[in-house]
């Protein structure tokens, strides 16, 4: 059964991380979190007009989608703590120029907001990196109105095929520091045990549907350059620098045994994408 990823120094290790990686962030032309964020706009039923906390925005994948789906009535709120993170989503939004976003930097976990601020919270691929889930989830519980929705996306599942090549790079890590546990600690062990989290904060209709989502890798360089772009380098930055060579030349040989045809890569990972609603009225937190 996987630990748990959070140590006391947890989440510093995370903005650290995505400080770090925030300049190249995404830029290695692998497709992978914007048709996550999409997916998870679509499910969780933004309506126009509606306001919309994206909590841990990142560089604003899900930020865009929600923004679009809200339309010129509604408002999107935009919070990371990592501000290297931050300017790379105010610079997506410069670009595209949404007039109905807002920026600021802020704990995810604990935004700074009234209580019913919000009809909609998503946070695209974040939860797991969260020092405490479930007390987020409380607290995003207080940020809606009745009847108001969460959703949130996680990795359900790696590709059986990439387990060995991840294990192979976490094995230069203290058992437990791996980038598998990253994503798998608990309640990210299934649905279910999601579920429980959430209905324990005092959620109801809760609701949780996996789909694949694919990443296609030219071959092992732009793979391993596009992790050290993304989640990844939370757990891997902390590999010892003068063994970080031999941590990729472990993972690249076991990618040899998966490369397509023409010597590029495909990963499939299983997505779990889950929404919950704050009770319409009545008690909406357990006693």
């Amino acid at each position: 059964m996987p630990g748990t990823a959070q140590t006391p120094d947890f989440p510093s290790r995370v903005i650290a991380g995505f400080d770090a990686a925030a300049p190249g962030y995404d830029t290695h032309g692998v497709t992978f979190f914007t048709a996550i964020a999409g997916r998870l706009i679509e499910l969780a039923r933004i309506r126009p007009g509606d306001r919309v906390l994206d909590a841990g925005c990142g560089a604003g994948a899900a930020l865009i989608a929600a923004s679009r789906a809200t339309g010129t009535g509604g408002q999107v709120t935009g919070i990371d703590l990592s501000a290297a993170m931050l300017r790379r989503a105010a610079a997506t939004c410069a670009a595209l120029r949404p007039g109905n976003v807002a920026l600021a930097r802020a704990d995810a976990a604990q935004p700074p907001y009234a209580a019913g601020s919000f009809d909609v919270v998503v946070a695209s691929m974040v939860v797991f990196l969260l020092p405490d889930p479930a007390r987020a989830a409380r607290s995003w519980l207080g940020l809606l109105r009745p009847g108001g929705m969460l959703a949130f996306s996680w990795n359900v599942a790696e590709d059986p095929r990439w387990a060995p090549v991840i294990a192979a790079v976490d094995a230069y890590l203290p058992e437990g520091e791996g980038f598998a546990n990253l994503l798998h600690h608990p309640p990210f062990a299934s649905g279910v045990t999601v579920a429980a989290m959430l209905a324990a904060a005092g959620y109801t209709d809760i609701t949780t549907t996996a789909a694949d989502a694919e990443a296609r890798y030219t071959g092992p360089r732009q793979w391993w350059a596009a992790s050290w772009s993304q989640a990844p380098r939370i757990a891997w930055q902390h590999i010892a620098p003068n063994r970080q060579p031999n941590a990729r030349d472990d993972a690249f040989r076991l990618l040899e045994s998966v490369r397509n045809f023409d010597g590029s890569l495909t990963r499939r990972s299983l997505i779990g994408y889950t929404t919950a609603r704050r009770p319409a009225s009545g008690r909406d937190t357990p006693a």
